[in-house]
């Protein structure tokens, strides 16, 4: 009997110890629908809305601090400060909408994580800041005004990374994402509909783009510029874009290096893979010996694209 229980002792520990990893604890709570007129906060009495939040956590100097927010629609602008997170109670039942709103999110010399929420209706829905590290995870951006998500140039710095992982970015009036020279991560996503490019990467940019279905976006799926990037491209689903599946382009003869592997790149209106040059005579070699010197390709399925697989221009 002594031996029995000594051989539960092990399974019990383990499931107390994962009992506990799942009961998150958060600093302050947010819900829109609260009947309580105290407002401080605490579970029994939150704030009603997540800048009533933000404001109290900044004007008390408060750091690294988490705000759960429960389901309800909140008419707000959000800008996220000092290493708060937030966490929403349902990604499509707690809804941050900033109609009217220059932004809806924005990012401002932190360091913060954001999950579980919409984001819908500002001008840009989300923008990140040159001195900010973002993580944004499980959440739906969609139906701005002009890009879904801005991300200013940075450094290389992990400390200024931008990642968006298992999201969608739909809906935006002009491209999906707009992001400038830093570290960034986009993966298991979805990236569609977008009135311009469903993601736009602009020179000299680190990281990857993996995982993503990237389609129906009016303009290309993918865009960049070649200049200094380095960049893997791996497993995507890019379809159904209404002028290129992945563009790249050449404005200088300056190198990068671009890893395209083990993507499907079908049904797009113009080509699967565009290499666009707008050097005016910088390149000191042959396009298409630069191309090859910068871009390796290896296990694309790449089909059914209206204007060919591949194009030089």
């Amino acid at each position: 009997m002594i031996n029995k229980i000594l051989k539960l002792i092990p399974a019990l520990f383990f499931l107390f110890s994962a009992n506990l990893a799942c009961a998150a604890v958060y600093d302050f709570y947010v819900d829109a629908g609260s009947s309580q007129t105290t407002e401080n906060g605490t579970e029994d009495f939150p704030f009603k809305t997540i800048g009533a939040a933000l404001d109290y956590i900044k004007s008390n100097k408060l750091k690294e601090k988490s705000v759960f927010i429960k389901k309800g629609t909140y008419n707000e602008e959000v800008e996220l400060t000092g290493g708060t997170d937030l966490v929403g109670e349902d990604r499509h039942k707690t809804v941050v909408n900033a109609e009217g709103k220059d932004y809806g999110m924005r990012f401002s010399a932190t360091s913060s994580r954001v999950s579980n929420l919409t984001i819908e209706n500002a001008g840009v829905n989300v923008k990140v800041d040159k001195k900010s590290k973002v993580i944004i995870s499980n959440c739906s951006i969609k139906d701005s005004g002009s890009n879904g998500v801005e991300v200013d140039r940075s450094s290389y710095s992990t400390k200024r990374k931008f990642t968006l992982k298992n999201s969608s970015v739909k809906g935006s009036g002009e491209r999906g994402m707009y992001i400038f020279k830093r570290k960034i991560e986009v993966r298991g996503c979805e990236v569609q509909e977008n009135g311009g490019e469903g993601i736009d990467l602009h020179s000299r940019l680190r990281g990857k783009i993996s995982g993503n279905v990237i389609r129906n976006n009016d303009e290309s799926g993918i865009e960049m510029i070649m200049a200094g990037t380095k960049i893997s491209i791996k497993g995507n689903t890019i379809s159904g874009n209404k002028t290129q599946g992945l563009a790249i382009q050449v404005y200088n003869g300056e190198k990068g290096r671009v890893i395209v592997s083990r993507n499907t790149i079908t049904g797009n209106s113009h080509y699967g893979i565009r290499y666009a040059r707008y050097d005016h005579g910088k390149l000191k070699v042959k396009f298409q010996d630069f191309i090859r010197q910068c871009v390796k390709l290896s296990g694309n399925s790449i089909s059914g694209n209206g204007s060919g697989d591949y194009g030089y221009l």
